[in-house]
This record gives C-alpha cells, structure tokens and sequence, in this order.
C-alpha cells in the first residue's frame, strides 16, 4: 500500500471508530462560536479554553499516538505537540488567564474571523473535490488548529503568544499538503488561517508598540 492510501486509511478507520466523539467534538465548536459572539466574557473564554484543551489532548492522545504511531512526525512531533497546547490552555484558565475571547473587532476583521471558522467546518467538504471524501471531520487535528487559530486571531493581543505560536508551528508544518503531499489539499484552509492569524499578531504588536510610541 502506498503512503497516501495508508494515511487515508488510517483516518477513515479513526472517523469511524469515534464519530461520536468527533459530533460531540462539532456541536462544542458551535457552542464555542454561539458563546463568544453572545456571552462574551470569564464564563466563556472558560469554557472555550477547557473545551480547546480536551479535543487537544484527545487528538493527541488519540489520534496521534494511538492510530498514527506509526508515523514519525505524529510520534514525535505532533502528538506531543497537541498535549502541550491542550495542557497550556489548562495553564492559561487556571493560572495565567492570558486569553479573552472576543469577536468584538473591526468589521473586516470579523468577516475574515468568520471565513476562517467556516472553512474549518468544511474541511471534510472540501475532501469531496480530491477523491477521498468527507473523512478528516471538522474534530480532527488540522480542522481544529484552523478554528482555534482563527478565535485566537479575534483576541489578539489578549491572547497567550505561546500557544498562539506552537498551533502556527503545525499549520506550517503541513504547508506541503498544500502541494499534494498524500492527496491532502485541505490543508490550504488551515495553511491561509495560519498566515492569516501569523499576520494578524504582527500588525497588531506593531500597531501597539506604535501607540506607546515603542516602534
């Protein structure tokens, strides 16, 4: 079996051994959207935090270092990856509280906030037009380093930079998806949200610095 077929196969026997989970997985993405957009505030950014940090480590857990150990990068890289940045939101609620979510920003930055999060909600959608079919669900780890990306660029700055960085780290990691590798073009939706929020942080510090008259 060749690589790409081997990857497929692996995450269509993941989808099917927890699609509860990963429907529970997609029902807690809309309770976030709902939450931040109407309740903002403590109540939320602790719910959304809890919730990112439970689909990290599962999805580390799970589908890293159980149904991919086999690959290299899952094993040593992304597995671990994801029960950091789901161990830091954990961090980030109970001690450092870093994080507010918020769409309470710019008209233009709040249309592109809600492209972004659309577009991890057809992540499996967009497996249609590459001949796999919908597969790699919106609870899987791409679709779900593309939504949080995009509620974290809505709270830049409030935003813990550390966690910010490690999930851009494994967006950029899969910019070769975006070229074919394993027939895995969906991944140019986490890749454009990745840019998106890379760049949103860096306007944002700079137009600070520059308010504080630091630039």
């Amino acid at each position: 079996m060749n690589p790409t077929d081997a990857f497929w196969n692996i995450l269509r026997q993941f989808r099917d051994d927890t699609l509860t989970i990963q429907l529970l997985l997609i029902l807690g993405y809309c309770i976030t959207v709902y939450r931040i957009a109407r309740k903002p505030g403590n109540a939320t950014d602790a719910f959304v935090k809890v919730f990112l940090a439970v689909a990290f480590l599962w999805n580390g857990i799970a589908c890293f270092l159980i149904y991919c150990w086999e690959n290299m990068v899952a094993k040593f890289l992304a597995g671990p990856l994801y029960i950091v940045i789901g161990f830091l939101f954990l961090v980030d609620l109970f001690a450092t509280r870093k994080t507010s979510f918020t769409f309470a920003v710019s008209p233009t930055r709040r249309a592109a906030i809600y492209i972004f999060i659309l577009l991890a909600f057809l992540f499996p959608v967009l497996g249609i037009f590459t001949g796999h079919g919908m597969i790699a669900l919106p609870g899987f780890p791409c679709p779900l380093a593309a939504f949080t990306l995009a509620l974290m660029a809505a709270a830049v700055p409030r935003v813990d930079g550390t966690i910010y960085a490690l999930v851009l780290v494994w967006a950029f990691v899969n910019i070769p998806k975006v070229f074919g590798l394993v027939n895995c073009y969906e991944e140019v939706t986490l890749v454009l949200t990745g840019f998106y929020a890379l760049a949103v942080y860096k306007t944002t510090r700079q137009d600070g610095a520059a308010a504080a008259g630091l630039h």
